[in-house]
């Protein structure tokens, strides 16, 4: 995806979702916000920012265009969307993101256009992508939902990242290619599509006997915590998703556009939407970026 003369709809610019299908209160992101409490919850897993990772803004252009040319933008390791609508797992498929991009960052795995809404690249199965189940971590995050579905409710991003650490995510039932998984469990309890399996609301207790012998096959190694919305920009120029949560919506920051100054990113609604440079030096307090995962011995069996 070209990162320059890109014809951009404005609507699709700081979108605002409805109040109802915000999963990120302002109360979860204020905290998530606060100096050290989300590289705290990562443990070993917790980086500061690399300086050999920050770009001067005079290089910012250069190397957008390099990215343009070999198709290594964060968006080009993404081969999926997914649809959370209408829950509130925002945070569990904005994590998602940023960790199956940065595992087929590591395989080495290319998607030219980025993800596609109802397609499947062939490389996703020749080179071992793997789908993470968004509900494996929502519901060890926000188990009071799978007792009423009727009171969702959204998750901070500090949970997310602490349980990925701890635990890892489960498989998502619906695969490129058939891995033979012992565990895995439905993407979401939204809609899904034909990339993402869907099911309902569910307890920590119904997952499958003996989960966490898969699930610890797909953790976070190194997570890093940007100082700057400059350091946000140049973690996603070195190839890198950021997450961030604002406006009530947690999202991946996945390709800077550097003519217009704006951030697309990979929406959980099988869209890419976009933020304005004014909510990238407002959303980058909070972020986080997985720059490398637990990596098998074999890609074309990623649990062993």
């Amino acid at each position: 995806m070209n990162s320059f003369n890109q014809t951009i709809d404005p609507a699709l610019i700081d979108t605002v979702l409805p109040v109802d299908e915000q999963g990120y209160p302002e109360a979860e992101m204020l905290a998530d916000r606060e100096q050290g409490v989300l590289s705290d919850c990562c443990g070993e897993a917790s980086r500061e920012m690399p300086a050999a990772l920050r770009l001067e803004r005079s290089r910012w252009e250069e190397t957008a265009r390099k990215n343009d040319e070999l198709h290594t933008w964060p968006i080009n390791y993404v081969d999926r969307f997914t649809n959370q609508q209408p829950t509130h797992e925002c945070t569990t498929h904005s994590k998602r993101v940023s960790f199956e991009a940065a595992r087929n960052r590591q395989i080495g795995v290319i998607f030219k256009d980025g993800p596609k809404k109802d397609y499947r690249y062939p490389e996703s199965a020749l080179y071992g992508s793997a789908w993470m189940s968004c509900e494996s971590l929502y519901a060890q995050v926000n188990p009071r939902t799978a007792r009423n579905p009727q009171q969702r409710g959204g998750a901070g991003v500090r949970q997310v990242l602490e349980v990925s650490c701890k635990t890892g995510m489960l498989p998502d039932k619906i695969q490129p290619r058939e891995y033979g998984f012992k565990h895995s469990l439905h993407g979401t309890a939204g809609q899904g599509n034909s990339n993402q399996s869907s099911g309902p609301y569910i307890s920590v207790r119904d997952f499958p006997e003996g989960w966490e012998e898969t699930a610890k096959h797909f953790k976070p190694l190194e997570v890093i915590f940007p100082e700057s919305w400059e350091d946000a920009v140049s973690l996603v120029l070195n190839g890198i998703v950021v997450s961030v949560g604002r406006n009530g919506h947690a999202v991946p920051w996945c390709q800077w556009l550097p003519d217009k100054e704006l951030m697309a990113y990979v929406d959980s609604y099988n869209v890419i939407r976009y933020d304005s440079l004014r909510t990238v030096k407002s959303a980058w307090r909070g972020a986080f970026a997985i720059a490398n995962v637990t990596t098998p011995n074999d890609w074309l069996k990623p649990a062993g």
